[in-house]
């Protein structure tokens, strides 16, 4: 029995090994315009690495966001925190759900020498702007369901005031992705089970008491099965209307999530899903004349589509074209920040594959899960 036990203990530390050299041959070959942190230790010692290494860069962008909520918004940063302190339950269901979180961010505050309270404020920035208007209309996603592998392509947009020096983040966990900006600490990601895609939805209801974007965007990079993601979904409320794509080497499952509706769909037939940021089926309005309104990006990709199934766009179910697609007018924008295309087979021997993009310089990173 103490053989085995030793033997489990040998193949975990060669396991844990291979994965440090994996991620310390990626971050050698890590471009100039895409920072690629190793993240390990506890949760405030993974976020003070990351606000110590990009001190200035944090200091500078959150300057830019704290005046441009000022300027667009009238507000400043003490009405922020009555926001999160008072006039919603944010923190509430942060500290229930992900409270090693709220340790991130204090390590990416003390790492960073900026005060607590507002880099908590600048990762609830788009709950505080959902709370006091409609918010931003960014992100397109289109995934593929094939026969041998699935497919998505995805453009995360962010405003100008939050691109910085336009150097996304990859941080690399064990056994996730999270792909994100200074001092956030995510925006989207992929894992061992899923590839994640998020899409605002502004025109919808938001749940004051609902779990914040960024930190639903981690737990589901750490939910080790496409099933366990969805039930993530479909029980813990999300605070602002959102579209979620999940992709796994299952298939393709896709969310529309306002305060009391929930909107589930799968490809059509020619194996395609495409989102924007208008929702196709929820109906939890809260501004109304939104749904007379169209989206350029979707009917684009939706056209796209149409084409395939005419048999006008063969190669639209490749790895190369997706990521042509996201890289040209429409889809590609003056607001797109990052770009993704993950691959993942169906056969569970064959490495899913992540091509990580900074849509400005073009470079981009390949990661990779077996």
């Amino acid at each position: 029995m103490r053989l085995i036990y030793l033997s489990l203990v040998f193949l975990t530390l060669i396991a844990c090994k291979q994965k440090q050299q994996e991620q310390e041959a990626v971050e050698a070959k890590q471009p100039a315009s895409i920072h690629y942190i190793t993240q390990q230790g506890s949760a405030y010692e993974r976020g003070y690495e990351h606000g110590r290494i990009l001190k200035d860069e944090i200091g500078s962008q959150v300057a830019k966001w704290e005046s441009a909520m000022g300027a667009e918004l009238g507000i400043q940063r003490d009405s922020m925190l009555l926001i999160v302190s008072k006039h919603s339950q944010f923190l509430d269901a942060v500290q229930r759900e992900a409270p090693e979180l709220l340790e991130e961010i204090n390590g990416i505050a003390d790492g960073a020498q900026l005060d607590r309270d507002l880099i908590l404020c600048y990762n609830l920035g788009e709950e505080i702007y959902n709370f006091i208007t409609a918010g931003f209309e960014s992100c397109s996603t289109i995934a593929y369901q094939g026969n041998s592998e699935n497919f998505v392509a995805y453009n995360q947009d962010l405003p100008d005031f939050l691109h910085g020096q336009n150097r996304p983040i990859i941080l690399a966990h064990k056994d996730h992705y999270v792909f994100t900006m200074p001092g956030s600490i995510g925006l989207s990601g992929a894992s061992k089970a899923i590839a994640l895609s998020c899409n605002s939805l502004p025109m919808l209801r938001m749940d004051k008491s609902g779990l914040p974007l960024s930190f639903a965007i981690r737990k589901l990079l750490e939910a080790p099965t496409m099933s366990e993601a969805v039930n993530f979904i479909e029980t813990k409320p999300l605070a602002i209307p959102q579209n979620l794509l999940l992709l796994s080497r299952d298939g393709v499952v896709n969310f529309e999530i306002s305060k009391d509706t929930i909107v589930k769909k799968t490809p059509a037939a020619s194996g395609f899903f495409s989102h924007t940021n208008f929702p196709i089926g929820n109906r939890d309005y809260k501004i109304k004349g939104y749904q007379n309104r169209f989206c350029l990006r979707f009917q684009y990709l939706d056209s796209l589509v149409t084409r395939f199934e005419d048999g006008m766009e063969p190669k639209l179910n490749s790895f190369s074209r997706l990521e042509e697609v996201c890289s040209i007018l429409p889809i590609h924008n003056q607001e797109t920040y990052l770009r993704y295309v993950a691959s993942y087979p169906k056969q569970t021997q064959e490495a899913a594959q992540i091509t990580f993009i900074n849509p400005e310089s073009r470079e981009q990173l390949i990661l990779s899960f077996k």
